[in-house]
């Protein structure tokens, strides 16, 4: 039993040796200058793995702000103006990540197809073509409305439109029909189209169509609920960042990001000063008692103190106690009013 114990204590001694050294190891890195940018690199990089994988989860705009602080914090930078500095340039570093994440996004993006709701859809067919070009591309879009009784149908019956969406702009555009109508089965199909030049790196679309009457919709799906087909996307990336960095990454990393960063550093800032505050009373505090306690008696406090008084029940404060007879004495009084003994 006991070579058993020395055998455990012996192979434990190896593993705490190199605990302590990485601690102090540790202690070390943390008075040089790299220690601030490891602990924006870390931030950065576990926001970007964040972006991969949780991708629309409400915690991606409170935990960034958060680690970026707790590494700081963790690595000895406690001045809440250099916390203040280097949290701007930890938010600007992930403002950079994000932008090159959502422009690797966009354009990887694989083209969705439009159709309306239902099992059986009479707008099928929604795309954009091509999906990614520049603004002197020309990007055609086209739906199929297909109709089940050919002998009912008429085209002036039927208004077909594209809503084109940028992030600053929407266009309207009303497509055509193209093309003789097709037989498929039970239904005959009719092909809308529209042509234009885009100025907007990154646009998305759907289609509406007046039929008898009614407005129906054609759009992509997600989660069962009709949301807009994303394109097309410029082939540039320069050109895709812009816009990613004026309407999405400035917003996320400065007035979302740098705002939560501001209100933990200004917590620090008020729970220190609080804590100075209260230091700073307690010192006037025993300040003012040594002082008391080192001024020299005066006559007054010199008399005996009443019973009341020494009780803490006094309610006149001159008052004493008669050395005869032991009651409480008014201390203007020159005889006691009970035993009519005379003070000096």
């Amino acid at each position: 039993m006991h070579q058993d114990m020395a055998s455990s204590e012996g192979s434990g001694a190896p593993m705490d040796r190199i605990i302590k050294l990485a601690k102090e190891q540790f202690e070390k890195f943390k008075k040089t200058p790299y220690k601030v940018p490891v602990a924006i690199g870390l931030a950065a990089g576990l926001h970007y793995f964040m972006l991969l994988y949780m991708m629309g989860s409400c915690w991606i705009g409170l935990l960034p702000p958060l680690i970026l602080f707790g590494l700081l914090w963790y690595m000895d930078v406690k001045r809440v103006r250099k916390l203040l500095l280097y949290g701007f340039i930890g938010c600007t570093v992930m403002l950079v990540v994000s932008t090159a994440v959502l422009v690797a996004w966009f354009q990887s993006l694989e083209v969705a197809v439009a159709q309306s709701p239902g099992d059986d859809p009479i707008l099928v067919n929604g795309i954009v073509d091509p999906i990614d070009g520049g603004k002197s591309t020309v990007f055609t879009y086209s739906i199929t409305y297909r109709h089940s009784n050919v002998s009912l149908f008429n085209v002036s019956d039927v208004d077909v439109h594209v809503l084109i969406s940028s992030l600053g702009d929407l266009k309207n555009g009303t497509m055509i029909l193209v093309g003789a109508p097709v037989e498929n089965g039970t239904y005959t199909e009719y092909r809308y189209e529209y042509s234009t030049r885009i100025s907007d790196p990154i646009n998305q679309f759907e289609f509406r169509a007046f039929i008898n009457g009614s407005w129906v919709m054609a759009t992509d799906y997600y989660e069962g609920d009709p949301v807009s087909v994303v394109g097309p996307i410029f082939s540039d990336p320069w050109a895709v960042a812009f816009p990613v960095i004026r309407y999405i990454t400035l917003y996320q990393s400065y007035l979302q990001f740098f705002a939560i960063y501001a209100i933990i550093c200004g917590m620090v800032w008020w729970m220190r000063r609080a804590r100075r505050m209260r230091e700073k009373s307690i010192e006037q505090w025993e300040q003012k008692r040594k002082e008391i306690e080192a001024k020299p008696p005066s006559d007054e406090d010199a008399r005996v103190p009443s019973m009341s008084r020494a009780m803490g029940l006094e309610l006149e404060p001159d008052t004493f106690v008669c050395s005869e007879c032991g009651i409480d004495v008014p201390g203007d009084a020159k005889r006691c009013p009970s035993c009519g003994e005379k003070f000096d």
